[in-house]
């Protein structure tokens, strides 16, 4: 998964890391609108990414690989930056859960499911991380739950009713498909816990250094459950194409696509820039039938479009309820 989510809209949990506030300029570059454009490509792509990698490299250490390698190179920009670290205890301790949550859960997941899943029909299923959110803050007590919200989860989880249905009844497929699937939905579960935890504790600190910690948390913890399991290391794991691929999620998927998000976020909107939710899914399933000859039937279009106008749907309710 991709650097998957914000809390407004998110696609994969891959999606890079993470929701943060930032002011909006008043002008808006050309530059704004390449990073932006950075951003749908390379997250949607990251799909593709993680399929190869798992070629030949374990699930466990594609996620602790490439997050700790980024973390690491994200380490140095953040020094380079004078970004600020938190100063407290508590402060280290809420991104280390977050990155445990977002990073060590949410992206394992989907790394997981995708041993049976294409990367389109995964990316598919990341486009309900806003719908998760949706049904979470209403358990939660934080949002209501309005009839209009109520469509949109309706349409979503209805998109994914669509996309299961063909495995229903078929004992070939159901059992290690519906695990697929149920990991997803485990993945924005998770996805979302993190970012609502982060939402219930701010920090003082900058996005950056915030994003630093929780991967680098979030790769470690991941390392040490592949120590722990017995995983071991050798050079018949990592082909060509699985080592590009895994270089392709830590560089571009996590380093480049975070910080063109961040700067993005300086200069737009925060709702044109959540919008990338709305685009992730049609460049996974457009590059993995391209790159990966994945077959892209029409009863996942129909999920696509169902799916998507459920996010759409749940998005105009929370931005009314935000204006009122």
């Amino acid at each position: 998964m991709t650097h998957r989510a914000t809390a407004t809209a998110s696609a994969a949990p891959v999606p890079t890391l993470f929701p943060v506030p930032a002011p909006v300029a008043q002008e808006r570059p050309t530059g704004a609108y390449i990073a932006f454009a950075a951003i749908c490509l390379i997250w949607g792509t990251t799909f593709v990414g993680i399929r190869v990698a798992i070629e030949t490299i374990p699930t466990l250490l594609v996620t602790s690989l490439r997050f700790l390698a980024a973390g690491l190179i994200l380490l140095v920009i953040a020094a380079l930056t004078g970004a600020r670290f938190p100063q407290r205890f508590v402060e280290w301790r809420d991104h280390i859960i977050s990155g445990i949550l977002m990073v060590a859960m949410g992206n394992t997941l989907v790394v997981y499911a995708e041993h049976q899943l294409s990367s389109g029909f995964a990316a598919l299923l990341s486009a309900t991380i806003p719908i998760w959110m949706a049904l979470m803050e209403s358990f939660s007590g934080r949002s209501k739950m309005t009839r209009r919200r109520a469509i949109g989860l309706a349409l979503g989880f209805g998109g994914v009713g669509l996309l299961v249905a063909p495995a229903i009844g078929r004992p070939d497929l159901s059992l290690p498909f519906f695990m697929a699937v149920g990991a997803m939905q485990l993945s924005a579960i998770a996805w979302n816990s993190g970012t609502l935890y982060s939402r219930r504790h701010p920090s003082s600190s900058d996005p950056m250094a915030n994003a630093v910690i929780q991967m680098l948390a979030g790769g470690a913890g991941v390392t040490l459950i592949a120590l722990m399991t017995g995983t071991h290391v050798t050079m018949a794991m990592f082909s060509v194409r699985s080592v590009l691929a895994l270089l392709y999620l830590a560089v571009f998927g996590s380093v480049v696509a975070y910080t063109s998000y961040l700067y993005a976020l300086t200069k737009l909107s925060a709702g044109k820039v959540s919008s990338y939710a709305y685009i992730n899914p049609l460049v996974a399933v457009f590059f993995g039938a391209i790159l990966l000859h994945e077959a892209v039937s029409l009863r996942m279009i129909l999920a696509m479009v169902v799916i998507l106008a459920g996010v759409a749907v749940i998005q105009i309710d929370r931005k009314k309820e935000i204006a009122r």
